[in-house]
């Protein structure tokens, strides 16, 4: 019935997987836990979840790293259950009925594809706050517009089938409108997606400046998708705003602007009070100056 995929890189997945595997055993239906190690190097993290002796769980261990995307089409292309519960290896269920949840959604087996949401914890450490105000503001938060853009990578329960037809990947980088991109193919195959608040507490929080390292490959991946896919470009806000802007003949400036102010708001984005209005002025000026190169 329920294949539950966790893609692990460098992260401990033990708590993650006795968790699943307490609520999935209070139910009586056919479950299996796959989790694939991506070629993690951190060595501690390696043998913690060998060490993992549970009933229906396999581990998958990776010779060469692959990227998250390609882990988890290894995930699905090795499940043996024709519905998929995709976990991030840093989430947590917020709540003890998580698995029952989706296991009553399966029964009623309206939709294609179903995210379940995510949350955040009350508080942060100073060195992890901007990606923690990013998550708080944003991915909390349903945008109720199209729920395709709303489905998010991290906790998410899919058809095999639609899932093997619409896999993950397809973009330079493995970090950033990855899971956008997937469900505007999935919007592009005709899938039906439902958007239900059955969430996970994420807790692998990035650093300030990992965080901002990573970003800056996601507006890579937009500057990608807008030059060679550009019918899907179009539903990202940040493409939106750039025609906006460019009708108006304001890129040049901006992206003037943005190098001559980029240490400044870096400066903000790297304290222990970052602003979310820098680090939009940031992305918006990042993106700018890619489009003027």
């Amino acid at each position: 019935m329920l294949t539950v995929c966790i893609p692990v890189f460098n992260w401990d997945v033990s708590n993650l997987v006795k968790e699943i595997h307490r609520q999935c055993q209070l139910h009586d239906f056919e479950f299996e836990i796959l989790a694939v190690d991506d070629c993690s190097t951190n060595q501690n993290t390696k043998i913690a979840n060998t060490q993992i002796q549970l009933s229906h769980f396999q581990l998958i261990q990776l010779q060469g790293n692959v990227g998250n995307a390609e882990a988890r089409n290894i995930l699905a292309r090795s499940a043996k259950f024709d519905w998929l519960l995709f976990l991030d290896a840093d989430m947590i269920p917020a709540n003890d009925d998580f698995i029952a949840n989706y296991l009553k959604e399966i029964q009623i087996a309206d939709f294609d594809i179903m995210s379940g949401g995510i949350l955040y914890e009350n508080q942060v450490a100073p060195e992890f706050r901007l990606k923690w105000l990013h998550g708080k503001n944003t991915e909390e938060q349903i945008q109720g517009k199209d729920p395709y853009l709303e489905i998010r990578g991290n906790n998410f329960l899919v058809r095999k089938e639609i899932f093997l037809e619409n896999p993950f990947g397809g973009l330079p980088e493995n970090y950033g409108y990855v899971d956008t991109h997937f469900g505007l193919k999935l919007k592009q195959a005709g899938a039906k997606v439902k958007i239900i608040s059955n969430p996970c507490i994420h807790l692998g929080l990035e650093t300030n400046q990992k965080f901002i390292e990573k970003f800056k490959k996601a507006i890579q991946n937009a500057n990608w998708m807008m030059k060679n896919q550009p019918e899907m470009a179009e539903n990202l806000r940040i493409v939106q705003m750039f025609k906006k802007l460019n009708k108006l003949g304001l890129i040049q400036p901006i992206a003037y602007v943005f190098k001559k102010s980029e240490k400044k708001l870096l400066r903000n984005l790297l304290s222990e009070n970052p602003s979310l209005l820098a680090f939009q002025l940031y992305k918006l000026g990042y993106f700018c100056s890619l489009k003027t190169e």
